[in-house]
């Protein structure tokens, strides 16, 4: 590896991936369309997995399918007509299908032209480059290499869901097409068996072992804190809120822990098959939560609370959560590689077999869930 400067992160560290620069190419600003319009969007069925966010006033979904194949995608909305210099909304959606880790950033603060997916990993992780000779691993959440080396990258919150709960959520969802130009097969995931939660194989070499506590391939949500943090394991939210509530054709589940000193919860949702993190914090008090009779309440007000992190019912009705903009999905492998001096929630109850979880290839739309109502994104 030759050619970079100023690497806070020793060159040693990156693993040549065996491919040019932009071989996998990145997607600038791809054709979306409503949910509705086919054959573009026949490609996605309710059950996979998208990436949902809301993107100048728009709710927009990003099929995992699409960035099996691309990893890096780049938006920016057209500028003001009314001000033509105030520059419109960016953002850069990011998918590393070798550590199976999420990211949406605001490249904005570190003034960054779009990205684009180098020929190097770190520790089997997407690592971006911006044209300038700048190297990003997408985990580190800043430039390690070149000019720009410790400019940080915001995060922005974004959901991690199937796609039949997202259009519960958003009838007037945007989705991103098949047309990008490319002649991919989006429908066939290009890595085989990799994700399978036991399996240990990796591509590249890795910094240190993989973590023995959970099974390499896992998904995992969490706060990362330094080299610490907090990781809640999908398989142990889903079993346990199973468990809890056993025979319910939905089920939910809340795990409170501390993350950088602060109160976090992770809300769980069976018809979303996923978590996302809050700050458990409203009207300024900290807040714990607890299930009772399959509804996530605080302990310290007896409110109720959906998965958009809305209270429902109670004294704190009307309040929202605020989504934690630095928590993530990933691979237990990756997450710990990147954050090992991680703790790990502890589910309540014992749990076995808990395998993870893969979406079934069908398009049954999900029956309604109360729990997935909610108003447009924050």
């Amino acid at each position: 590896m030759t050619g970079f400067s100023n690497c806070s992160l020793p060159l040693a560290n990156f693993t040549d991936a065996g491919a040019e620069r932009s071989s996998i190419p990145a997607l600038n600003n791809p054709d979306v369309a409503t949910r509705l319009i086919a054959p573009h969007v026949g490609y996605v069925n309710r059950s996979d997995m998208v990436i949902g966010l809301e993107f100048n006033g728009q709710p927009l979904a990003i099929p995992l399918k699409l960035l099996w194949y691309h990893e890096v995608l780049n938006l920016q909305a057209e500028s003001d007509p009314v001000d033509p210099s105030a520059t419109g909304e960016r953002l850069t959606i990011t998918y590393s299908p070798l550590t199976g880790s999420v990211s949406v950033f605001n490249p904005e603060p570190s003034g960054t032209p779009d990205f684009v997916v180098s020929n190097y990993v770190l520790d089997n992780n997407l690592v971006m480059d911006d044209g300038t000779g700048t190297l990003y691993p997408q985990l580190t959440r800043s430039a390690t290499c070149g000019p720009r080396d410790g400019s940080s990258l915001t995060r922005v919150p974004y959901e991690l869901m199937v796609y039949g709960a997202w259009l519960q959520i958003f009838l007037d969802t945007w989705i991103a097409t098949r047309a990008t130009g490319h002649d991919f097969l989006y429908t066939l995931y290009p890595y085989g068996n990799y994700r399978d939660p036991d399996n240990a194989s990796l591509f590249y070499p890795t910094s240190a072992p993989i973590d023995p506590r959970r099974k390499p391939k896992e998904r995992v949500v969490g706060v990362p804190s330094g080299t610490g943090g907090i990781a809640f394991a999908i398989s142990d939210l889903r079993e346990t809120a199973a468990r809890d509530q056993e025979g319910q054709n939905t089920s939910v589940w809340a795990a409170s822990a501390m993350a950088r000193g602060e109160p976090v919860v992770a809300f769980w949702n069976s018809s979303a098959q996923s978590a996302r993190i809050y700050r458990a914090r409203a009207n300024g008090r900290p807040l714990t939560f607890e299930v009772v009779d399959g509804r996530r309440q605080d302990v310290e007000t007896g409110s109720v609370w959906n998965f958009a992190g809305e209270a429902v019912d109670g004294p704190l009705e009307g309040e929202r959560l605020e989504a934690h903009p630095e928590a993530y999905h990933a691979f237990w492998f990756a997450w710990a590689a990147f954050q090992p001096d991680t703790e790990v929630w502890t589910a309540p109850i014992p749990l076995t077999g808990s395998a993870d979880f893969v979406p079934a290839d069908d398009a049954t739309l999900l029956p309604p869930d109360p729990d997935l109502t909610r108003r447009r994104p924050r």
